[in-house]
Order: structure tokens, then sequence, then C-alpha cells
């Protein structure tokens, strides 16, 4: 018994050795707690650049090509001409494509090596309901048709046209039958935007 209060006495001595500085002596006054203090950053410089407006024209438009856009009404000069002959059937389209011996075939391509695209136009009328109702019938037979406004002098005309397709003999195939059934002369065109 007596060991056990000597192995106690001597555990309560060793835990007081290491407790008491933690618990009854006061810090050292130079052990302040010193906080960093952070500055705001000098505002920064920027040096704007002078406004400028954009340059719309780099293009010397003498140097490029000129393209005649002037209007024309179809070859026989013929306008609101077209009209369905109940003896004869619009021919369906046949969008499947043709064989061909090679890809140079299928289309051409301009200077700067872009595909040519064709129409075929069809009728030119001065009634835009009148051109729809066409446009209408061809499309109903699976025909890629649209109304095309134009203006020739001071009045506005609207052309029925079958495309574009980059394949000129697919218009060219269909041109009779569409000139046969409408009562009209068609032409095949190359594609503007």
């Amino acid at each position: 018994m007596f060991k056990q209060r000597v192995v106690g006495f001597i555990v309560l001595g060793a835990l007081t050795i290491i407790f008491w500085p933690i618990v009854f002596v006061p810090p050292e006054p130079d052990q302040k707690l010193v906080l960093p203090v952070f500055e705001m950053p000098e505002r920064p410089t920027i040096a704007m650049s002078k406004k400028q407006e954009p340059i719309l024209d780099r293009v010397d438009r003498s140097l490029l090509p000129v393209i005649d856009r002037a209007t024309r009404p179809n070859k026989a000069g013929m306008v609101d001409t077209a009209t369905a002959d109940p003896e004869s059937e619009l021919i369906a389209a046949d969008n499947a494509p043709s064989g061909q011996r090679s890809s140079r075939q299928r289309a051409e391509f301009d200077d700067q090596g872009l595909p040519v695209s064709w129409v075929l136009q069809v009728a030119t009328f001065s009634a835009e309901m009148r051109a729809a109702e066409i446009a209408e019938q061809l499309r109903k037979k699976g025909h890629k048709a649209y109304v095309s406004p134009v203006t020739i002098g001071a009045q506005q005309l609207f052309r029925v046209r079958i495309g574009p397709n980059l394949q000129q003999q697919r218009l060219i195939e269909i041109q009779p039958d569409i000139d046969v059934y409408f009562g009209v002369e068609s032409e095949i065109i190359k594609f503007e935007i």
C-alpha cells in the first residue's frame, strides 16, 4: 500500500509541474498578439485608348467585278400568263440523286471556287397571291418553289422560281413539262441571293 501511495504522490507531483504554469502563471507582457495590418493597394491607373469608329468599307469597290443585276421578265416578256392546263398533269419532283460519273459533273464552280446554283424561273406575276398559288401547286408536287419579289421600273412583280439546284440538268429535264402544264416559256438562270 505504501508503494501505491508513493507512486500516486509522484504522478500528482508530475501533473502539478506540467499544469502549474498553464493554469497559474500569467503570460508575459511581451507576448502580445499582433494582427497583421492589411493595406488597400493603390488604385490602378488605366490608360484609355481613343474611341475609334470601325472601318466599314475596307474593300476598294472599284476592284470588284461588276455584276449586272438588272432584272428582266421571263424569256417571252410575259406577265400573268401562267394558267394550269386541265388536259395535262403537273410532274412530281424527282429529288433522288442521279448517277454521275464524277463529282465534277455534279456542280459547276465560279472563279472563287464556290458552287454555281441554278433556278428555273417559271413565270412573272403582278399579283403576289397568284404567284403564291402557282408556287403552292409546284410545292405540292415536291418542287422547291418560291416567290421572288422584284421591282421593274415602278412596278412590283413577283417571280415564281424552282430551285436552287446545283445540277442544271435536273432543271432542264423538268422544264418542258412545266412549260406545257402552265403554258409558259420558262427560263433557267443562275441563282443569285
